[in-house]
């Protein structure tokens, strides 16, 4: 049983925490998210698997983690950049080349993330998207991670008059998959250029957002 303190987790306590997800990320990248077990994870971080289980219930809740880790990972990077730019077209330059900068120097967080987006099915058999949406109905995303959302950008984009009229969330699918598809390429060409590929990305939704003058 977890010892309980009103100060909260030791600094010890919060490296092995930190430690374990990492972990984590990595065997998942290298070996998939069906593949990876707590045992498994536990033995790539040299502990046993009693020490995983002290900190994570299941393999559910370290997924959850991992999950969280890896968005907050994203928007450390992200979410400057695009606040940074005064107009919804820039902010979508900035989401885009943003996303290719975290990508290219966290290979494996990407890695990480596009097997568990397309691999993970919940015990209802559901995919990490379709869990995604009911958890934020329940519990909306707060500060940077509510800056991660492609949709904001491209309703403002239409509201300030910069973008054509189009379905916002069918084209932030559209730049989502785009991007994932230089983490595709990345897991089979390891030399792949993903800061090359984005260049083109903005160049592809700058013209397909536009409004025509």
């Amino acid at each position: 049983m977890r010892s309980k303190r009103d100060n909260g987790p030791t600094f010890t306590e919060r490296a092995r925490r930190a430690q374990i997800v990492e972990c984590a990320i990595n065997l998942i990248a290298e070996i998939g998210y069906s593949q990876t077990s707590i045992s498994k994870i536990a033995e790539r971080a040299g502990v046993a698997k009693s020490v995983v289980l002290y900190y994570f219930a299941n393999k559910d809740e370290l997924l959850n983690t991992v999950v969280t880790e890896i968005f907050l990972a994203g928007a450390a990077v992200m979410v400057p950049a695009m606040k940074a730019e005064p107009t919804a077209a820039g902010k979508l330059r900035a989401y885009i080349r943003s996303n290719g900068e975290f990508i290219s120097a966290h290979r494996e967080h990407a890695l990480a993330m596009l097997d568990i987006w397309t691999s993970y099915r919940s015990a209802s058999g559901q995919r990490l998207d379709e869990v995604m949406v009911e958890s934020t109905k329940q519990n909306p995303p707060q500060g940077d991670l509510a800056e991660l959302d492609p949709v904001r950008i491209l309703e403002l984009g239409q509201q300030t008059g910069e973008f054509r009229e189009f379905s916002a969330p069918l084209m932030a699918a559209a730049v989502r998959s785009a991007i994932d598809g230089s983490v595709t390429q990345s897991s089979v060409d390891p030399g792949f250029d993903v800061m090359a590929y984005c260049d083109e990305l903005v160049t592809v939704f700058d013209l397909a957002t536009r409004r025509n003058t």
